[in-house]
């Protein structure tokens, strides 16, 4: 498979408007976008150094009631794909389970895989 780039590390955040304090004035980030990740839940994504940062108050597959509530802290971290179906299929064919299936988020195609440890992966196609 192949892999563009690393894209970011997403956040679950309790105090969304402090996390956005805090990556923009502590750390000098710029915030790029923010919205409702579904059913009413914010987030943002910031630009910190060279990579996204994504706070949110749920994320896509805890709205989607794949995974229990999950507590504040580090949730994932993301790779940019040519081709999200065809990474999705080539990951499941070697026997890589799948969290959540490719789901349009914005200006993005998402999906979830589960690593071997139990990290969360998500592969994503820019639109």
């Amino acid at each position: 498979m192949e892999l563009e780039r690393f894209f970011h590390v997403a956040i679950k955040t309790d105090d969304i408007e402090a996390s956005t304090a805090f990556y923009q004035e502590v750390l000098g980030g710029e915030l790029l976008e923010s919205g409702d990740a579904g059913d009413g839940s914010n987030y943002v994504a910031l630009s910190v150094a060279d990579k996204r940062i994504y706070c949110f108050e749920r994320p896509p597959y805890e709205i989607n009631g794949l995974v229990e509530d999950l507590p504040a802290g580090i949730l994932h971290f993301g790779f940019v794909v040519p081709d999200i179906d065809s990474a999705v299929a080539e990951l499941e064919s070697g026997g890589t389970e799948l969290l959540m299936p490719p789901e349009t988020f914005g200006d993005l195609k998402i999906a979830f895989v589960y690593g071997p440890n139990g990290e969360w992966i998500e592969f994503i196609e820019e639109l």
